[in-house]
């Protein structure tokens, strides 16, 4: 039994290197980080991590292993692998940088489902401590924050970025500056959470030398926490510790407070291994009942996202630079009744993948921003060294499928535009992601295969039409696609798949509500001493991409503890 500290954060991901950093600020409180995944260590980080094109991504030696979600489709059920960060900085280390705030209605949201204190006033002074804006200032931006944020300026936009600014002014669309202060539907270049040359980690930013230098915080990478470790019940369902795995070691750490900081896709199986959550579900695999809490790993929320692959001509394919994954999107509102506004975007990606034949390979990736489809998270047995079963139902609603299948056709009308058409050869729907995936994969072989077929293509344009169409089914391009109504609502029923922004399983609520599982301080229910703060405690998922929100989030609630305590 180790020494008692005041904190024990159980994940260095987004929210646990904010929670490291804010907390051990005070020299009077001792702080434990404990991540499963390595270290990035100031100035010795890999460098497919400090690269602002997510190849770190790519990378299994940064991500949980085997890890899969069964995924319901129309007329089928299948296993897909599910990418889940295991890493300091966790998806921070590894996403495409995208720094969207989301929109105020999000966080009114949240308040008005049982979150008190966290409408959009009041997150608002979060997202701006946060980020050091390098190209807005006022009372919507930060300037003084551990976060850079940066957009891509026009003297840097590749060819498939002029054309599509081109249609949306030939068409009035709205162009959109700013999408974290002007929250109008339109088309612009994304925010990115990077140094002028380098990825801006949560890890990079929050545990940089000098934090790391702090007596008090202790950070522990490489080891897997187990269960947690509870107290004498006389004194009530206090958590007084964890039980950590280190170098096939167990051991145990005791603190005053437990924070769970591992994912929407994590921490929701660490309290039902303990013993909190559903009591019938926990009870059918033989797990003693901590504590009934009835939404513990429900309610999982992940955007819905579809791609449409364009080969490029030789002229205007991507370059090296700028080396950015998704640049630009067009934010716009389905109109579909029952839906808000603003409920979609269609993102411009310049290079499919790292490699030579990447950036031959430009697309556009339609996505649902604010799904009403569920999925769930629940243990399979009590077996520790057993995977949790993962679910995702991306069609359990189907305002989500209609909402999708115009995102496509929207999105395939850019693509055979007068400004777009003439920048590329062939452009076909991906009907086989874990293609794409695979040859995305970091390893020389895929480096070689890519540069010769690239070059093959910029020799035999007309190569490209069987190459890409290897990513979707013979004979379909995007003008079959949205001419056949039928084709059009089977792609997107069988070919819909996930980003990686789970949230939800923990979600933040009102102490009547038997679905929520923390409160507004992020303390679990019925349990002493345990907090969840991390992506899973959202009660619905915000209309952008989910990392700055997380931040956001961890950055609110470490000064709620900080207030609480002193």
């Amino acid at each position: 039994m180790h020494s008692l500290f005041d904190y024990i954060i159980v994940g260095g991901g987004s929210a646990g290197c904010v929670l490291a950093n804010r907390l051990s600020a005070n020299p009077k409180n001792k702080v434990l980080l404990i991540e499963a995944g390595i270290d990035t260590a100031p100035d010795a980080e890999p460098e497919d991590v400090l690269d602002t094109y997510p190849v770190s991504y790519y990378n299994p030696d940064y991500a949980w292993p085997n890890l899969t979600a069964h995924i319901k489709l129309k007329n089928t059920s299948k296993d897909l692998p599910v990418r889940q960060a295991r890493i300091l900085g966790g998806g921070s280390s590894l996403m495409g940088m995208v720094a969207l705030r989301g929109l105020p209605d999000d966080y009114n949201g949240w308040r008005d489902m049982g979150a008190d204190g966290w409408s959009w006033q009041d997150v608002l002074p979060y997202f701006c401590k946060l980020e050091n804006d390098v190209d807005f200032q006022g009372e919507l931006h930060g300037d003084g924050g551990p976060v850079p944020i940066r957009r891509l300026p026009p003297s840097e936009w590749p060819p498939l970025l002029n054309a599509i600014k081109e249609y949306c002014d030939a068409h009035q669309i709205s162009y959109v500056q700013d999408f974290n202060s002007d929250f109008r539907d339109g088309f612009g270049v994304l925010p990115t959470s990077k140094f002028s040359n380098k990825r801006a980690s949560s890890a990079i930013c929050y545990l940089n030398s000098q934090v790391r230098q702090r007596l008090n915080l202790k950070i522990i990478t490489q080891a897997n926490v187990n269960n947690l470790i509870f107290g004498d019940p006389s004194n009530g369902k206090r958590v007084t510790g964890v039980k950590v795995n280190i170098n096939k070691q167990v051991q145990e750490y005791t603190g005053r407070e437990v924070i769970l900081s591992s994912g929407a896709l994590k921490s929701p199986v660490l309290l039902l291994r303990s013993g909190i959550g559903p009591a019938v579900e926990l009870s059918s695999v033989g797990v003693d009942i901590v504590s009934n809490l009835k939404g513990v790993g429900s309610n999982l929320q992940n955007h819905q996202i579809l791609y449409l692959v364009a080969h490029m001509q030789k002229e205007a394919s991507h370059r090296s630079r700028p080396r950015l994954h998704t640049m630009a999107t067009l934010r716009y509102s389905s109109m579909i009744k029952g839906c808000p506004v603003s409920d979609m975007y269609i993102s411009v990606v310049g290079m499919s993948g790292w490699h030579a034949l990447g950036r031959r390979l430009s697309s556009l990736t339609p996505a649902v921003l604010q799904p009403y489809s569920r999925g769930k998270i629940s243990l399979r047995s009590s077996n520790i060294a057993e995977r949790a079963l993962i679910e995702f139902d991306f069609q359990s609603d189907k305002r989500d499928l209609v909402r999708l299948s115009g995102a496509v056709r929207r999105a395939s009308e850019i693509l055979l535009s007068s400004q777009v058409r003439d920048l590329w050869c062939h452009a076909f729907p991906v009907m086989r992601a874990d293609r794409m995936r695979h040859f995305n994969e970091v390893t020389r072989y895929n480096k070689f295969r890519a540069n010769i077929i690239a070059k093959l293509l910029d020799t035999i344009p007309s190569l490209g039409r069987p190459i890409v169409g290897a990513l979707s089914k013979p004979g379909i391009d995007i003008t079959k696609l949205i001419s056949d109504d039928q084709l059009l609502n089977d792609f997107v029923s069988e070919s819909v798949t996930g980003m990686a922004h789970h949230v939800g399983t923990c979600r933040m609520g009102s102490t009547s509500d038997e679905m929520a599982v923390v409160d507004s301080n992020a303390r679990v229910k019925g349990v002493i001493g345990l907090r969840v703060i991390d992506a899973s405690i959202m009660p619905r998922i915000p209309r952008g991409n989910t990392n700055i929100p997380t931040l956001m989030l961890a950055e609110k609630l470490a000064d709620s503890i900080i207030k609480e305590k002193y």
